[in-house]
């Protein structure tokens, strides 16, 4: 088959107008395949169809066939209107006035947020904003936004969302240690309110172990991302090891038995059940090792003190109390209380 010649403008897609029926008949198509969906704003460009780690696409949101997209959401705007009179207030005075927190995150980001049909559950820290507004009397909204490495990252998203103002601060952030995106873009975040990590995750035939080492001399073959500590120090321990490129497909090799065991995201392993109909767990009593684990956050404008300081005790509060707990496990995600020996925001 010969392959035309690269032309640009629209003379590459549709030649001298062969082309053109047969596009005009997809969209028409598509058109009639719009579904139906809440009432939310998306914002930034489609994510490349690219493997990513641990998930792939909701099949929720679409660009092609997504209203709010072709609506002209493309590039930014707040999904309700905020008042010209408190549009330049403080974050806490503008909630406070308008009884509401407009919260952005990225629609990719099962378990914690994603853009989910009204029979799904819609994530974490959705349902964790959500009891912070009920017990103050406000409402919340949210603007979708797009994190991916391929659009500019957490950096491109924050130039979109928070940094023109259109949300009061930005859910599901993990602090790493390596944070220079939080200070060029003059964020904070908030208290953390969960531990996340690597996990064992297993098969019958590996008992129960609080750590890795406990596997050293069980002959128990662990599958783990390549490249990763994990592998390092399984190797230290001399414990026969696979690896795999992503994440995802370490959790394929324990599926097709390659591997007694695996080491994962926490977070994944609700991302595989659901996308996999398995029912995967971590191992019971097991505890991400240092360097391993992380605490999650949430970020607001660093001159937002107001504003942070309830954001944390509302969360000390949801933590004391066990409310976090419930949502967490709710979603099979282990929970642990946060790391204090996590890496955090220097």
């Amino acid at each position: 088959m010969q392959v035309p010649k690269q032309r640009s403008g629209l003379s590459r897609w549709f030649g001298r107008g062969r082309w053109i029926p047969a596009a005009l008949a997809f969209v028409a198509t598509a058109s009639l395949a719009v579904p139906e969906l809440d009432v939310e704003t998306v914002i930034g460009r489609p994510r490349p169809r690219v493997a990513e780690i641990g998930y792939t696409e909701p099949e929720v949101f679409n660009p092609i066939t997504d209203r709010n997209y072709q609506g002209g959401y493309r590039y930014g705007g707040p999904p309700v209107e905020i008042p010209q009179e408190v549009r330049y207030l403080t974050a806490i005075g503008r909630v406070t006035a308008m009884k509401r927190i407009i919260a952005c995150t990225d629609a990719w980001y099962y378990p914690f947020a994603h853009t989910a049909p009204k029979n799904e559950p819609p994530g974490i820290d959705i349902e964790i904003l959500a009891a912070i507004t009920k017990k103050h009397g406000w409402e919340y909204s949210i603007l979708w936004a797009n994190t991916g490495v391929y659009r500019g990252g957490l950096a491109g998203a924050f130039r979109q969302t928070i940094d023109r103002g259109h949300c009061d601060l930005f859910l599901g952030l993990i602090a790493t240690g390596e944070d220079d995106h939080m200070v060029r873009h003059k964020m904070a975040f908030t208290r953390p309110y969960l531990g996340v990590g690597f996990v064992l995750v297993a098969n019958g035939k590996v008992p129960r172990v609080r750590t890795l080492a406990d596997l050293k001399g069980k002959n128990i073959t662990v599958g783990v991302p390549a490249y990763t500590p994990m592998y390092d120090n399984a190797v230290e321990l001399g414990i026969p090891v696979k690896t795999y490129f992503q994440n995802n497909r370490v959790i394929d090799g324990l599926l097709r038995n390659e591997v007694d065991a695996i080491m994962v995201w926490s977070a994944s392993i609700t991302v595989a059940n659901r996308e996999k109909n398995v029912e995967l767990s971590m191992v019971p009593g097991f505890e991400p090792t240092k360097g391993q684990r992380f605490n999650a956050s949430w970020g607001v404008k660093s001159k937002e003190d107001g504003f942070l300081e309830m954001l944390n005790q509302d969360l000390a509060e949801m933590l004391a109390n066990g409310e976090i707990r419930k949502i967490v496990e709710k979603y099979d995600v282990p929970f642990f209380a946060p790391f204090p020996d996590a890496p955090s925001m220097q």
